[in-house]
């Protein structure tokens, strides 16, 4: 559980720091990271943060932190019940890397073009700040009083995108907020600071990260890398299908205080233009754009078939 340090043969920090909180999830995990280390290349470190689990992650952990991988790529560090907010914020605490991502225990790496795209485009874009890499929200401001969770929701208030297609397929997409997973340099960080924790344990934490990058001059936006087959999410395996009462309380609270503080803003700004930027990838990252577009375009073309002969 070491910091890591130069002597792990990098010469420096790493291009990109992945921060993973875990409760309970050995299993999932284990493939999580072996989509790291397959895909995730040289000029990365994986920081996981244990959060008091009571299954064997923790031993699981200590072992492949001892593997020639592991040894090079990965610290882990333990919380005590301290929930995603928390777990999120002491991972990037001691994150070393130029660029930090905040990703969940059941998503898993598919390729290798990833990172190396994510890093040029921050290299190529210095107003971008912060993206998510499956879709963004925009907020709209709607009189209305926030009198339930779903009032959060509310496609008048809350708009979910990727970009108007087919520009989505070869672009990133300029919005308000983002949802896990997200990355974010680690400069922004250093300016307006971690996740608020009056946010915890979790929601609309990083929608107010996100206002307040932007409030600093940097961009937020995003771009479907999930439908690119960058990674797949395998959906959420800690939280029921159906949240609790208790826990959508805790959204509405959460909801209402990023209104609160963001509502004037989000007044003033949302009719603002969107910019868009061209995504810097590699050829393979190319290629399998293409592939995917190819898949989309047939499946439509099935889907349409399939409709006309019912209608017959």
């Amino acid at each position: 559980m070491a910091a890591a340090t130069d002597d792990r043969g990098r010469g420096g920090p790493p291009a990109l720091s992945v921060v993973i909180p875990t409760f309970n999830n050995e299993a999932v995990l284990r493939e999580c990271l072996d989509g790291w280390e397959r895909f995730g290349g040289n000029d990365l470190e994986v920081v996981v943060v244990e959060d008091g689990c009571r299954d064997g992650t923790a031993a699981f952990l200590a072992q492949r932190a001892a593997t020639p991988w592991g040894t090079r790529h990965l610290r882990w560090i333990h919380q005590d019940d301290a929930h995603e907010l928390r777990c999120t914020n002491a991972g990037m605490a001691i994150a070393t890397g130029h660029l930090v991502m905040a990703w969940q225990d059941d998503m898993f790496l598919r390729a290798g073009w990833l990172v190396p795209e994510l890093c040029a485009t921050f290299a190529a874009y210095p107003d971008l700040g912060l993206w998510s890499l499956s879709r963004g929200l925009n907020c709209l401001p709607v009189e209305d009083p926030i009198d339930t969770w779903e009032d959060l929701i509310d496609w008048r208030r809350l708009q979910s995108t990727i970009g108007p297609g087919p520009g989505n397929w070869f672009r990133l997409q300029e919005v308000d907020i983002v949802i896990r997973p997200w990355i974010v340099r680690r400069a922004c960080l250093d300016r307006v600071g971690l996740l608020d924790e009056a946010f915890r344990p979790t929601e609309w934490d990083e929608a107010d990260l996100a206002y307040r990058i932007r409030q600093a001059g940097w961009r937020v936006a995003t771009c479907g890398y999930e439908r690119l087959g960058g990674y797949y999410h395998l959906g959420s395996t800690t939280i029921g299908a159906r949240p609790s009462a208790k826990y959508l309380a805790g959204v509405l609270r959460n909801g209402r205080l990023f209104h609160e503080r963001w509502d004037a803003t989000i007044a003033r700004e949302h009719g603002r233009r969107r910019r868009t930027w061209m995504r810097r990838a590699t050829m393979a990252g190319w290629g399998a754009t293409v592939a995917r577009i190819a898949r989309a375009a047939a499946g439509s073309l099935r889907t349409s078939e399939q409709v006309a002969d019912t209608a017959r």
